[in-house]
């Protein structure tokens, strides 16, 4: 088997909560038996910049990858990284962009096997718990916070992420309005999403572990490994990293270092399945639970989490609760909210990533440049946001 195009695929929509577009990056991997492959990649919620990924493909990989087989998963790999790794960096788009490329050979190895990725990882088709996230909305009230967790957990997910990037009392605010609403037996999670600085984030830490807080997300710059370690070493909730950490060796670093209690990995950044299963494996030396991050991909991406996930035996998975996700609702029903039983979702059991798109993906979503999260949200990812605020 060869392969004979690796094309890009970007994708979008615009979404309502908050109103902005939305958009994706995948690629499609043709060979000459027919298989097609697709992955998907990331910069944690879709991705903000399909455009650079699509050039990515289209002139640093594809030239590598079409005619080879793309059975030998570690040796296209290894291709990509002498590509790229030396030139364009290893982490970032790199990372991004062979997590994308691995996702669609194991798409292709599953389907020319008939098999799932989970069974060809040692895994097993087994639902998983899963965490639901809330929404960026922060104008909307307390209460229409709470209120957006209602249909999780009648779903019975246990587990629900409160985003933060208020002022600080509005956000404690939110946090007790959800906990009255959800009750005590529900986990929650908070994500600021590099919104604070050390102490800010902190302070904030102490403020809502009495409501039972159970993890703390993205408070500060995941590159700022020094004011990780100090505020974990001090926090009352474990400190929780991952979307923006791009390889194992950097998860490696942070599990020397002491910068995070919980990993928080996604196939579609960090690399791949590959990847994503060498950080577990690290996790599991040094402790530390695994929660794999899935910031509201397609259907791909969302699949592929899964399949990983399932593989390394992992306690608990993101969930994008969002009710507007037609790349995963129209695409594959069967890993939308509906499919939920108990809380739990497993992943597909067709061959491959289990996910079957069809060829006019982009007349029915078409991308068009538009706002991204940054534009939408300038003081998040500056981590900056001191206690005077």
């Amino acid at each position: 088997m060869r392969i004979t195009r690796v094309a890009p695929v970007s994708l979008g929509y615009r979404k309502a909560d908050p109103p902005m577009m939305r958009s994706f990056a995948l690629v499609r991997i043709e060979t000459d038996t027919g298989l097609v492959g697709w992955g998907e990649a990331s910069t944690n919620w879709g991705h903000s910049y399909p455009s650079v990924f699509a050039a990515a493909i289209r002139d640093v990989c594809a030239p590598v990858l079409v005619g080879r087989e793309p059975r030998e998963v570690r040796s296209r790999l290894a291709d990509l990284r002498t590509r790229m790794d030396g030139y364009l960096g290893w982490d970032g788009l790199t990372s991004q962009t062979i997590a994308a490329v691995e996702l669609a050979l194991w798409d292709i190895l599953g389907r020319s096997l008939d098999a799932p990725v989970w069974q060809l990882l040692g895994g097993s088709p087994d639902a998983m718990p899963l965490y639901g996230t809330g929404t960026t909305m922060f104008d909307e009230s307390a209460a229409w916070h709470a209120a957006y967790f209602d249909a999780a957990v009648a779903a019975g997910i246990g587990t629900v992420k409160v985003r933060l990037g208020r002022e600080l009392e509005a956000d404690v605010d939110v946090v007790r309005t959800v906990r009255d609403r959800v009750g005590p037996d529900v986990r929650i999670g908070v994500d600021s999403y590099w919104f604070h600085d050390a102490r800010t984030a902190l302070t904030l830490a102490e403020r809502v572990a009495p409501l039972g807080v159970t993890f703390f997300e993205e408070p500060l710059p995941q590159y700022d490994t020094a004011a990780l370690t100090w505020l974990a070493e001090r926090s009352p909730i474990p400190i929780a990293v991952g979307e923006r950490v791009y390889s194992p060796r950097q998860f490696a670093a942070l599990a020397r270092t002491g910068g995070s209690w919980i990993f928080q990995p996604d196939a579609s950044i960090c690399g791949g399945v590959l990847a994503s299963l060498e950080v577990a494996r690290i996790a599991a030396d040094a402790g530390i639970p695994v929660y794999p991050h899935v910031g509201g991909p397609t259907a791909v991406g969302l699949a592929a989490n899964l399949h990983w996930a399932a593989a390394a035996g992992v306690p608990l998975v993101e969930y994008d609760l969002d009710p507007y996700q037609p790349l995963v609702d129209d695409l594959a029903p069967d890993l939308g909210f509906s499919a939920i039983r108990e809380g739990r979702l497993g992943p597909p059991t067709g061959p491959g990533l289990g996910v079957e798109l069809p060829d006019d993906l982009e007349s029915r979503y078409p991308y068009l440049p538009g706002e991204t999260y940054t534009d939408v949200f300038p003081d998040h990812e500056r981590g900056t946001v001191g206690a005077a605020r």
